[in-house]
């Protein structure tokens, strides 16, 4: 179910998607978004109003938060959850609109090589790091043991540690595999646009394909970094429900509850 928001055009929820077995996710209970910076009163309003929202959740770094913080809504409970310590964030500095900034103050090609981020090392991180194992676990928890209204998830562009978190909550609720990638993908509806325009920019004032076709891919939802996360989960542990009950340590009770409560 995407949402026609001005000020929040990824915000989405998972109602109506089909699992497996032929169960149905009800709709506003959980919803995924791309930051609150830009949000407006009027889709505030319709967010609670609308959406029964209740819980934003925020899983960006401290300094993310700094330079674009959420807008606040009254009587929104509000968390952080990052997922990247401060030596991860090093190396996943270049995600996002970050890079417009990186561009203006880099002093060589290699300087703004090293801060790009390859995102299929990024995706493997989150999968492996015990640090971002545990906020995963932690974020997870927290929205398939909420209760009370429905609850918002998001990072920056709510593309890929927000694709991440949904992921894995549709996989837990038994989605196909095709699904879950075709919601992962819904994404790229809003961030195709940006990041043609910034790789262009790119080439033009930089003049390297290599790094132009680098920055490009950093603003979208590939298939092959969400793949990257999953071959690296089954490579750890073996597969997708170990993980689960090993790495984010969720009983077959939360889950089997989780399920009861969203699935009609």
């Amino acid at each position: 179910m995407n949402y026609n928001y001005k000020t929040l055009p990824n915000a989405r929820d998972f109602g109506g998607i089909k699992t497996r077995d032929g169960k149905i996710i009800k709709g506003n209970i959980i919803i995924r978004s791309s930051y609150l910076n830009k949000l407006k009163a009027e889709d505030a309003k319709k967010l609670c109003e609308i959406n029964g929202l209740k819980t934003v959740i925020d899983l960006r770094s401290q300094d993310e938060i700094n330079k674009r913080p959420d807008y606040i809504i009254d009587g929104v409970k509000y968390e952080y959850i990052p997922f990247f310590d401060d030596s991860s964030m090093e190396m996943t500095s270049g995600m996002g609109s970050d890079v417009l900034s990186a561009l203006k103050k880099s002093s060589s090609i290699e300087e703004l090589k090293n801060y790009v981020p390859d995102l299929n090392d990024v995706y493997r991180l989150m999968a492996r790091d015990n640090y971002s194992t545990s906020q995963i676990s932690a974020c997870i928890k927290r929205i398939i043991n909420n209760r009370n209204g429905s609850v918002l998830f998001h990072c920056t562009a709510g593309k890929d540690r927000t694709g991440v978190t949904a992921a894995i909550l549709l996989k837990m609720l038994n989605v196909s595999d095709d699904i879950i990638m075709e919601d992962y993908l819904i994404t790229n509806n809003v961030s195709v646009k940006k990041s043609v325009k910034i790789s262009r920019l790119a080439r033009i004032f930089l003049r390297n394909r290599e790094l132009a076709e680098k920055i490009r891919r950093v603003f979208l939802a590939e298939e092959e970094f969400l793949k990257a996360y999953f071959d690296t989960v089954n490579e750890i542990y073996g597969s997708f429900e170990s993980y689960l009950e090993k790495g984010l340590n969720i009983t077959a009770e939360e889950i089997d509850s989780f399920k009861n409560y969203i699935l009609e």
